[in-house]
């Protein structure tokens, strides 16, 4: 089997091409064979870089949540209902972009294994996103702001699943729903 001459393209390609077939087939029915089979390389190479699925799955998760976080960013000018439409529009830009991980995490994150092996970073993403939805409430009554924020973040959640796991992208009117809570929100 031919194999790519760059390390970091291998990687890369491994990585790419494992949450493509895991969000496709899920994590389960996804054998590290049909991984190297489609990544075009080696299956004793996909073990240079990564111990085994698990490995590898958290990798993407760990990969996918930085480029998540950053992505999210919103402006510290403002009025906070400019900083929500903001921050939504940024949510479905991100998840329209990278639907593949959306899937596969919402199809995971309920999973014991997963919770096991991922609990912390799931728990690190959902603690900085309310914290964010935080600044864009009244901070006079710090605990209204939290669990304004805290609802927010199920709405905006509900959303992204629905979304994610619709059998097909169109299915979901995600800008009239995008816009629907921002009109609740002015």
């Amino acid at each position: 089997m031919e194999t790519k001459t760059s390390p970091k393209s291998s990687r890369t390609t491994i990585v790419e091409t494992a949450l493509e077939l895991f969000a496709r087939n899920g994590y389960d029915r996804t054998p590290i064979s049909m991984i190297a089979r489609e990544a075009n390389v080696a299956q004793g190479l996909m073990y240079r870089y990564f111990t085994g699925k698990e490995a590898l799955l958290k990798e993407i998760v760990e990969q996918s949540m930085t480029e998540v976080q950053s992505s999210l960013k919103v402006s510290t000018s403002g009025l906070p209902h400019e900083k929500l439409e903001e921050y939504l529009n940024n949510v479905v830009r991100m998840i329209r972009s990278n639907r593949d991980f959306w899937t596969l995490f919402y199809g995971l994150r309920s999973q014991p294994f997963v919770q096991e092996l991922l609990g912390k970073e799931f728990a690190d993403f959902q603690a900085n996103a309310v914290s964010l939805l935080e600044s864009f409430f009244d901070p006079r009554d710090p605990d209204a702001q939290r669990v304004e924020a805290l609802l927010l973040y199920s709405i905006v959640d509900g959303i992204c699943t629905s979304y994610a796991l619709a059998p097909n992208a169109d299915l979901y009117p995600i800008e009239d729903v995008k816009e629907c809570v921002i009109d609740k929100y002015r």
